[in-house]
C-alpha cells in the first residue's frame, strides 16, 4: 500500500473511529474513584485521560473570550449513575455525580 493510501486510511480511521473505538466509548463507565481523582483546575484533556473516554457535550457557549462547556459520562452503580463536569476555558470549575459506585 502506498504511503498516501496508508495516510488516508489512518486519517479516516481517526476521523470516523473504528468498531473498537465505538465499542470502547459505549462501554466506558466512570466510578466514584474516578470522580474523587478529578481536581478543580485540571484540563479537559487530563480529565479525559483519567476517565478513559471523552464525555458527551451537554452544553457549550462562548461569551467574549470565555468558553464554557458541560460534559456528562455514564457511571457504574445504580441505573442512571452519572458524572457531570463543567469547564471554563478548558479548566474544570465544577463537578457533580449521582449514584456512582
Amino acid at each position: 500500500m502506498s504511503k498516501l493510501r496508508l495516510a488516508v486510511a489512518a486519517a479516516a480511521l481517526l476521523a470516523f473511529g473504528g468498531p473498537s473505538l465505538a465499542a470502547h466509548h459505549a462501554e466506558c463507565r466512570v466510578t466514584r474513584q474516578d470522580y474523587a481523582a478529578l481536581k478543580h483546575g485540571m484540563s479537559y484533556h487530563h480529565a479525559v485521560e483519567r476517565l478513559g473516554c471523552p464525555g458527551r457535550r451537554v452544553t457549550h457557549m462562548t461569551i467574549g473570550t470565555v468558553r464554557r462547556a458541560t460534559y456528562s459520562w455514564r457511571g457504574t452503580g445504580r441505573t442512571g449513575a452519572n458524572l457531570v463536569l463543567t469547564f471554563r476555558n478548558g479548566r474544570l470549575i465544577s463537578k457533580s455525580q449521582l449514584g456512582l459506585h
